[in-house]
């Protein structure tokens, strides 16, 4: 029987189990004190969306149920006039018009994401899943640290009225264009690699950039490492390193301490030598959305001074990388300064790393131990929320932004770069149209003239006539 009066609803996990996924953190350490914990949290609880977690499987056919508010209260404590949000007050809104302080009744697909900071956010999310035709973010849905949860939905269903949540539509879908290739470039030459986690989602990805020539398949060459020799794709197979690929977390930020990892990394690109015909060294994760063409373009002030590039001032961030063929060759030495020429001796000793990410201790190894300079702050390397890019899921920061992180599955992967390449057209063509607006638009006039106007040197002369 209908109850006689409604019943106020709150969306709840349909499971008990909160699935987490910690690869998100896999880069992050805890020095960066500028960070607030909410953006941590957030970034770790979208893992198996694909951007980066705590979810009900976004793979499964999963049916939207509502119910009772016993326990659970959507809202406490705020004005009842308040909107729950704002669109476009923080930054320039990428998501049709929000439907704010309204929900979507929808029975069929759905699935939902905790630790969801803003709608915004989840609007992204369900761009970034072709079957989510709608979705529904809850303010406050009483969870530890950020409380906030988005809902995706397999369409809109019936829209009601409800404080505290908002709801939506996604922007269309882009279609994914081909990533513009490398060309000769003043900057130099680019090694990239990634280290591969071997039978997970990032094989995925990886031979997914491949086959679309995108990500570190763009650069003049190009390398995977990981602990097993697995074939990537036709061509590729992994280098292996020394490592099992494990490691604890820990730090302020409970971050991966995957130093002696990437020691071991380090250590196979030194003695393959691959590196040695290239300008630049880039080491890139997996789920970074890279661009290689917009690198050679940043790089051309820095080529032939050495050192490095840090890609954040809060420090240098593990997605992407950049290195100078002459900063490698420095910490080859060091590495061959160690009695098995397997660690950097000179930074392990003087170090201390134990709750250290990779990141952190390769930027300390090369500018504190090693004195490689310069350290060239470049901030357009890497968007990630971790350093100031608070819309990075849109992947949509200008034609210049380098890369965004992170994006853990193929449909997040390459609905980030089509966003980007999209954006980058838009802006060329505004660019070309300026240009040839400029040399059409014909000039005054008086915009011509190279010396004194008519009407001047008739008033002369007339007041020549007068004085003799």
């Amino acid at each position: 029987m209908e109850p006689a009066t409604p019943q106020r609803m709150s969306y709840t996990p349909l499971d008990a189990a909160s699935l987490r996924d910690d690869a998100g953190a896999a880069t992050r350490h805890g020095r960066r004190i500028a960070i607030v914990a909410a953006a941590a949290i957030a970034t770790a609880a979208v893992a198996t969306a694909g951007f980066g977690g705590s979810k009900n499987s976004v793979g499964e056919q999963q049916q939207l149920r509502r119910f009772p508010a016993d326990g659970v209260q959507v809202l406490r404590g705020e004005e009842e006039d308040e909107p729950t949000w704002v669109q476009g007050k923080d930054f320039d809104s990428k998501t049709p018009a929000m439907d704010v302080d309204f929900d979507y009744h929808f029975e069929g697909w759905g699935t939902n994401y905790d630790h969801i900071p803003d709608p915004e956010f989840c609007a992204a999310m369900c761009q970034g899943v072709p079957k989510c035709k709608a979705y529904t973010w809850v303010k406050d849905a009483k969870l530890d640290g950020c409380p906030s949860q988005c809902w995706l939905k397999g369409g809109t269903g019936v829209k009601v009225a409800k404080k505290g949540v908002v709801s939506g539509v996604p922007p269309p879908r882009k279609p994914v264009q081909r990533a513009p290739q490398l060309a000769t470039s003043k900057a130099g030459t680019m090694y990239c690699f990634s280290l591969m986690v071997p039978h997970g989602y990032e094989e995925g990805i990886l031979k997914w950039q491949h086959e679309k020539r995108a990500g570190i398949f763009g650069c003049d060459a190009a390398a995977i490492y990981s602990n097993e020799p697995i074939h990537v794709a036709d061509g590729v197979v992994a280098k292996v390193v020394n490592s099992t690929l494990k490691c604890g977390y820990g730090g302020d930020s409970n971050s991966a301490l995957n130093s002696w990892i990437f020691i071991s990394v380090w250590d196979k690109v030194i003695d393959l030598g691959e590196y040695k015909m290239y300008d630049w060294v880039v080491k890139v994760d997996p789920d970074c959305v890279f661009f290689p063409h917009r690198l050679a373009r940043l790089l051309v002030p820095y080529a032939g001074a050495g050192g490095y590039i840090n890609n954040c001032k809060y420090g240098m961030h593990g997605p992407i990388e950049v290195f100078s063929k002459d900063a490698i060759d420095v910490l080859a030495l060091d590495f061959d300064a160690s009695w098995d020429g397997k660690a950097p001796k000179t930074c392990v000793n003087e170090l201390k790393f134990d709750q250290w990410g990779e990141d952190m201790f390769i930027d300390q190894c090369l500018s504190k131990t090693l004195d490689v300079r310069p350290r060239a702050l470049e901030p357009k390397v890497m968007c990630e929320s971790h350093c100031d890019c608070p819309s990075w899921y849109w992947c949509q920061e200008g034609k210049d932004t380098v890369s965004y992180h992170p994006f853990k599955s193929i449909d997040a992967y390459a609905n980030c770069m089509a966003n980007a390449l999209d954006a980058e057209l838009a802006a060329s063509e505004l660019e070309q149209e300026g240009r040839r607006d400029a040399r059409e638009t014909p000039r005054p006039l008086a915009a011509y003239s190279t010396g004194p106007s008519l009407d001047a040197e008739r008033e002369r002369s007339s007041a020549r006539r007068e004085l003799s």
